[in-house]
């Protein structure tokens, strides 16, 4: 919607409208009776250690389930004597977007949604859910919102990946409203050291109860702040941070000025996985969103690897995210919850380059969704005004995808952006063998 020539030509006030309409219909769609039985279940368990259990067992016996018997890619654990979770091999990113018709259900339910997710490596990955898996996702979300202090009627501003404010746009406001979610939604695409004052003061006026943001985006208007000695003015609840790695020092800074817990969530679009904070800070692994392994790396420390509870048509058994924990030495928690706990996580550093404006931009793993043949994409810039992106390409990727990548990448950075496409066999790994999503030798 916000790429439309329509939105993006559209008065502040139409693209709010156009905002609104959509929070209206998500709130229908994902708020429902169903969602809050499923919320209600979810939150009875979580000081239960034996109703959580037996739970989670049942979770995990109906995803295996359904795998062995509708999955064409599980087809080897239905010989099996006994239905275990030993007896389905690991999988990883690569071989479902080898191959991701064998990982869809054959059971098809009547609306499915399609959705994507790219990750670090900018490979894209499509994960088709049904309605149930929305559903199920939101009452996780809710359950998030209840442990951060939420209630209904609080005010919420949303400082995310959203293009709620064209890029382009070079004036003030860089907001817009939902107003039926009672929400305000922030562009993380224009903070400039300039205007930032000029967000704080938003925030204030607009009486915000709790932000949920990119650990970068909210770190920005921190330090902003603390370069200010100042603190918010405002009085806020809590903070909600997701998507990207979130660091101690960033987490002090952010509680320190905004005078306000930070609540962390990792989770992934593949929904394999979800470790949220509490109100302690601890991390917990939520045992009843799905079926979490750990696997010893080395070092201390250990790679997620996930089986999803909520997805049917799309289960993902021993899913191996990439993502790593170090784990804790506690076994319970003060705020009295039973899920396993660990230290911290790792995998989520996001890095950066300049737009043609001269601000940081993240999240470029938006620049390969919709883009067909890319099998891996790195964003490298040596000066201001241009970027070079280098990919990995598949058979299917040709002058129509070369355009739209071009174009999408202008959409984050400017149209004035100088981008040129390079096509490499293999793409930049840090030492621990990750591939870094962009790689910035502009020195601050």
């Amino acid at each position: 919607m916000f790429s439309s020539r329509l939105y993006i030509n559209s008065p502040v006030l139409v693209q709010s409208f156009f905002i609104s309409l959509r929070g209206w219909v998500r709130k229908l769609v994902r708020e429902n009776r169903k969602s809050r039985i499923v919320h209600a279940q979810i939150s009875e368990n979580e000081t239960d250690a034996i109703a959580l259990s037996d739970y989670s067992t049942r979770m995990l016996k109906k995803t295996l389930h359904n795998a062995v018997n509708n999955v064409e890619a599980y087809s080897k654990a239905r010989s099996s004597e006994c239905l275990q979770l030993e007896n389905f091999s690991y999988i990883d990113k690569d071989a479902v977007r080898d191959y991701p018709e064998r990982y869809e259900s054959n059971v098809k339910p009547k609306i499915v949604v399609h959705g994507s997710t790219s990750g670090t490596t900018g490979a894209p990955l499509e994960v088709p859910q049904s309605m149930n898996s929305v559903i199920r996702e939101q009452a996780f979300v809710s359950r998030m919102l209840d442990w951060s202090g939420f209630e209904k009627g609080d005010r919420r501003a949303w400082i995310r990946g959203d293009l709620v404010v064209p890029v382009a746009q070079s004036n003030l406001p860089y907001w817009r409203y939902s107003w039926f979610e009672n929400m305000m939604l922030m562009s993380s695409f224009h903070m400039k050291q300039d205007v930032l004052s000029q967000y704080i003061d938003a925030l204030v006026r607009f009486r915000t109860d709790l932000i949920q943001a990119y650990p970068s985006s909210i770190v920005t208007l921190a330090k902003y702040l603390e370069s200010c000695g100042e603190y918010y003015p405002g009085k806020l609840k809590s903070i909600i941070t997701s998507s990207e790695y979130l660091s101690p020092e960033s987490r002090k800074l952010v509680e320190d000025r905004f005078r306000c817990k930070v609540f962390d969530w990792y989770g992934q679009f593949e929904r394999v996985a979800a470790i949220a904070n509490c109100e302690h800070g601890r991390y917990h692994v939520l045992t009843d969103y799905s079926h979490v392994e750990l696997l010893n790396s080395g070092n201390g420390r250990y790679e997620i690897v996930g089986t999803n509870f909520n997805n049917e048509l799309y289960p993902l058994v021993r899913y191996k995210t990439g993502d790593h924990v170090l784990l804790s030495d506690e076994t319970t928690c003060p705020c009295g919850r039973v899920y396993p706990l660990v230290k911290g996580i790792e995998g989520r550093v996001v890095d950066y380059v300049y737009a043609s404006s001269g601000q940081q931009v993240f999240a470029l793993d938006q620049c390969v969704k919709g883009v067909a043949g890319i099998l891996g994409s790195q964003y490298v810039q040596d000066k201001l005004g241009q970027i070079e992106v280098r990919i990995v390409a598949g058979t299917d990727f040709n002058e129509a995808a070369l355009s739209k990548l071009t174009d999408n990448v202008k959409k984050r950075l400017g149209e004035d952006m100088s981008v040129s496409v390079v096509e490499v066999k293999m793409l930049e790994r840090t030492q621990n063998g990750k591939v870094r999503q962009a790689i910035c030798n502009i020195k601050e």
